[in-house]
């Protein structure tokens, strides 16, 4: 999908995936919602709550809220980003509490215009930004991990298989109003960004985002590392859910190397790694 300034064009590449692992209900949720009128494109992903019942039913209302608000002719995401996103969370918060009194999700949002990326998360679904294999940013998880992180108790490699990974602080759904986390940056091309579930970060180490993203099939780069982190995670495995978003310049060239090549390589390397 082409974006944004005509001035510093730049092509962004898509693909997702979703694995339902070792649980009985699908609670994730992932959407990609393009705005050619206003040159852009939001990438969303959700992650019902487990422990609440409808944990499903608050991810699919996040889902069904941004589909209307970006549908209208009026969507302000184009003339106002950041307010945007931050009137669309309200607005998600709200859906879910008329629809049910335990319905809670995590939420983590991209909206991409041009070489512009605006962002707001919520939770412990996270975005990573790459460039050329170096991890740039990715957001702050409102979890007592993270705190446990900042406080320099434990390091970062730690955070996915501590016993209180899951206990989280902030999420849609509830009487709290939404606190959420927002950002910007510019990209380049060669960039990628990875919006994810906690079911992906917990088992895949970010140089494999970088790794399984360089062939063209993102799609397919997405249900390997999708496959992989619910095989690492075994028959307790958690959803596993990723977008992958790869900024291009309008004339980059093809690959030299078959994309079924390339896809069959990066598999065998994740197999051999092993789990973290």
């Amino acid at each position: 999908m082409s974006t944004g300034d005509p001035h510093s064009p730049i092509v962004w590449h898509s693909g997702a995936a979703s694995q339902l692992g070792g649980r009985h209900e699908q609670q994730d949720r992932w959407g990609l919602f393009p705005l050619p009128a206003q040159g852009g494109l939001l990438a969303v992903v959700a992650d019902g709550m487990g422990g609440h019942l409808d944990g499903a039913l608050g991810a699919q209302i996040i889902l069904d809220t941004v589909r209307d608000f970006t549908s209208r002719s009026d969507c302000p995401l184009c003339a106002t980003p950041m307010a945007a996103l931050e009137q669309l969370c309200q607005q998600m918060h709200a859906a879910i509490n008329q629809r049910s009194e335990s319905a809670r999700s995590t939420i983590v949002m991209a909206w991409l215009s041009g070489r512009q990326v605006w962002w707001l998360n919520i939770g412990d679904s996270r975005l990573y930004h790459f460039r050329n294999g170096q991890r740039l940013m990715r957001t702050r998880d409102h979890s007592a991990v993270q705190l446990l992180m900042d406080l320099g108790e434990i390091d970062e490699a730690q955070m996915a298989t501590h016993p209180a990974q899951n206990r989280l602080y902030r999420c849609l759904g509830g009487e709290d109003m939404p606190k959420p986390d927002t950002g910007h940056f510019t990209t380049e091309p060669g960039d990628l960004l990875v919006l994810c579930s906690d079911g992906i970060w917990e088992h895949i180490r970010e140089n494999e985002y970088w790794d399984a993203a360089q062939h063209p099939d993102l799609d397919s780069a997405a249900h390997l590392l999708a496959e992989q982190a619910v095989h690492r995670g075994g028959t307790e495995a958690d959803n596993a859910t990723l977008v992958l978003l790869r900024a291009a310049g309008p004339n980059k060239p093809a690959a030299t190397t078959p994309w079924w090549q390339q896809l069959g390589a990066a598999w065998t390397a994740l197999l051999g790694r092993g789990r973290r």
